[in-house]
Order: C-alpha cells, then sequence, then structure tokens
C-alpha cells in the first residue's frame, strides 16, 4: 500500500517548497511585470499548478512466524511464534510418515523429514495460511540411519547425509514438492554427519565424523550432480568428530562443531574452488567442566556478529563474538539450555530469540539475545516436545 507523503510548505505563500509549485510562483511574477509594462493595472489571479503528492512505501506486515518441532518421537508439531515475546504457542501436531523424524529441512512451501528408524525421506506441503502439515510421499534415503536433510537453494533437490551408511544421497524435487528416488548417491566417509551447499549453491560439504574430515563436493544445481573437488577433504585433529557446520553472511568463513573433542573451528571459504582452510579451534567448554560432554550444533548469528555452539552434558550454549574481517572467535559466555541434552537449536530471522531443543528432557526453551554481547537470557516456559531434537522457523505470508 502507499500513502500521501507531505510536502514542505513556504509559510509566505502557502505554496510547496522544492517542488514545481515554485515554477508557478515565478509564472505569477514574470505575468505581473508585463501587464504592468503594457499599462494593465488589473489585479493578476493566477492559479498554481495542481501538482500530485509523492508516495511513501508504508512498511510491510511481518511475517507469520511458525516453528516446526520433531524428534525420536512419533509426531511433527508446529507452533506460532510471537516475535514481540518470542513465546510459542502450540498450533497442532500429526504423527509423522515413520518414527524418528530427527531432522527436517524446509522451503517456504514445503516440509522434508529424515527417518532415521527407516531410512526413509518424508515430504509435506506446507499451508500457507496456518503451517499445517500434509503428507505429499516419501522415499528411501540412500542409506542407513539418514542424520540430516536440506534443501539446495533451487529447491529442486533434497540431500540427505546417511550417519549408519556413511553415504549421501540426492533426491530431486517433483512440481508437487513430493520427492523422487535418488538419483545420485556416494561414499562420503564413516558417519556422514551433515550436508548442505555453500552460499553459492554450486559447492556441497559433508562433515564425517568418524573419518575425522569434511568432504568437499562440486555441484550441479542444473542436473543435482556431485563430483569430488580437487581438494576432496578438509582433515581435522585426530578424534576431534567433526559433525555439523554453519556459513557466516557472506560466506567467507564458516564455522565447525566437532563432537567428540568439543571443540569448534573457523574456517576460511574460497567460494571459486569451495574448499575449506582451517584458521582456529578454540573449546566449547567452560574452564574447569568435568565430566563427558559431547559438541552437537552450530549456528551463526544473522548479524555475523556471534556464533553459537552446543554442549551435550554440560547442558549448555557457549556464545562467541566474531571478529570482522577475520572471522575469528573469542569466547563470551556460557548460558544453561534449560534442559538435558541440547542436541539442536536455532535463531528466528529476526535475530531476536533463540530456541534449544533439548532431546534429554524433551523441551523446547527460549532465549532472548542481547543485541550488543550475543549473551542469552531464558524467558517463558519450555515446550513439551518427546526427545526433541529439532527446531526450525518458516516465514509465510503475514495473515
Amino acid at each position: 500500500m502507499r500513502v500521501p507523503g507531505p510536502h514542505p510548505v513556504d509559510a509566505s505563500t502557502g505554496l510547496g517548497v522544492g517542488y514545481p509549485h515554485e515554477m508557478g510562483r515565478t509564472t505569477m511574477a514574470i505575468a505581473a511585470v508585463l501587464l504592468t509594462a503594457c499599462g494593465d493595472s488589473a489585479p493578476v489571479t493566477m492559479m498554481p499548478p495542481t501538482i500530485d503528492a509523492p508516495t511513501i512505501d508504508a512498511p510491510a506486515p511481518p511475517a507469520h512466524l511458525v516453528a516446526y518441532v520433531s524428534g525420536y518421537g512419533p509426531n511433527l508439531a508446529w507452533l506460532d511464534l510471537d516475535p514481540a515475546t518470542g513465546a510459542l504457542t502450540p498450533v497442532a501436531s500429526l504423527a509423522a510418515f515413520a518414527g524418528s523424524p530427527s531432522f527436517l529441512a524446509m522451503t517456504r512451501t514445503h516440509l522434508y523429514a529424515a527417518s532415521e528408524s527407516t531410512s526413509r525421506v518424508g515430504a509435506y506441503t506446507i499451508d500457507q495460511g496456518t503451517g499445517a502439515l500434509t503428507a505429499i510421499n516419501d522415499v528411501a534415503s540412500g542409506g542407513n540411519g539418514p542424520a540430516h536433510v536440506s534443501v539446495d537453494a533451487s529447491g529442486k533437490f533434497v540431500l540427505v547425509a546417511n550417519y549408519g551408511a556413511g553415504t549421501i544421497s540426492v533426491l530431486p524435487v517433483r512440481g508437487d514438492g513430493g520427492l523422487m528416488a535418488a538419483i545420485q548417491t556416494v561414499s562420503a566417509g564413516t558417519n556422514a554427519h551433515q550436508i548442505l551447499t555453500d552460499p553459492s549453491n554450486h559447492f556441497v560439504l559433508v562433515p564425517c565424523k568418524g573419518s575425522d574430515y569434511i568432504a568437499q563436493y562440486t555441484f550441479d544445481p542444473q542436473t543435482g550432480m556431485l563430483a569430488a573437488n580437487a581438494v576432496p577433504h578438509l582433515t581435522t585433529a585426530a578424534g576431534a568428530g567433526p559433525r555439523h557446520l554453519a556459513f557466516a553472511p557472506g560466506g567467507g568463513h564458516a564455522y565447525l562443531v566437532n563432537e567428540l573433542d568439543s571443540t569448534l573451528t573457523t574456517l576460511a571459504f574460497d567460494g571459486s574452488t569451495g574448499r575449506l582452510t582451517a584458521k582456529q579451534t578454540v573449546s566449547t567448554r567452560a574452564t574447569g567442566a568435568t565430566g563427558a560432554n559431547t559438541g552437537a550444533e552450530v549456528v551463526v548469528h544473522p548479524s555475523g556478529k556471534f556464533v553459537y555452539a552446543s554442549n551435550r552434558g554440560d547442558n549448555n550454549v557457549a556464545v562467541y563474538a566474531i571478529a570482522a574481517g577475520t572471522g575469528m572467535v573469542t569466547l563470551a559466555s556460557h548460558t544453561p539450555t534449560g534442559g538435558l541434552t541440547p542436541r539442536n537449536f536455532t535463531i528466528d530471522p529476526s535475530g531476536a530469540w533463540l530456541f534449544a531443543a533439548n532431546q534429554g528432557s524433551s523441551t523446547v526453551t527460549t532465549f532472548a539475545i542481547d543485541a550488543s554481547t550475543g549473551g542469552l537470557t531464558a524467558t517463558g516456559s519450555p515446550i513439551t516436545a518427546t526427545q526433541a531434537s529439532f527446531v526450525g522457523f518458516v516465514a509465510l505470508p503475514a495473515r
């Protein structure tokens, strides 16, 4: 919608300043001189030209944000987010197409769920008014125990990392959002734990926990086909257990959480070659922390100023400040997640709220994010979700 904007006004004339009205004032003055020169003393009355008021774009209404939650229980649930308070309001849930839908991937119109227990991936439509899910179909994941699923930037392909088999698969997306059988399945490495495209959508990266490397591929977004990069792996420290990585805005850096040694690695990314280079590795644990712990999830704040990593055992989220330019990190704080085994967490699109999925306590907890420090403050009441292992958002059209 567009609304009229005000004009500045000259108090002496009542005419708008800085617009063609001033041409009208000048024209009247010239006409008066000419008439006087001709001996005509009659008063002169001239109306300024009519000018349409300029228009100003009204602010777009806020999107309708819907959270989707799943885990090792039987259901997929969706909840409405109040962006002002961070409150999640349960809307509905349905039985998933198969058990243990432990990880989800979404576009604005479709949701894809990986079932670890059946080694299949299910497709759903997302109702654009309510966020409700309707099952379309499901297909084999291309290997045992899929742990991660993502959608390429074109929306034409769903990518799957099969943890048990150590394979990755490419599933074409049909016109209705449903899935077709895998067009390619390749061995990536032991315990392939994640698969994602780079920001250009021309490269694919796969952290392989049991192989202590990140597999690097080229990706053809037209055909969906993968090929090993000229440098096929970035090797991590022995026993690190690379699990998940996340790109910073701009794509020049990425951050890797290593599960087995509880560390976070800063990576430089060459967008022309699709290759990673390690720059820095720091602990995800607080000084003096003891007992068993594993790293789980990593998320970069939308501002690019902070990166977060979760600890299962210490049951907290580590907050790091990111140095502009270099991408290097400095530990800022740790905040308990208010539950057990924070396997997954996400940040809403505005960057105001963080939501942690605590698998061990079957809860999702909410935290306000300090825009200056990146620090977290618990807020609201936990949401119950059986063995929660995923929480993520879709921005639907405003209601």
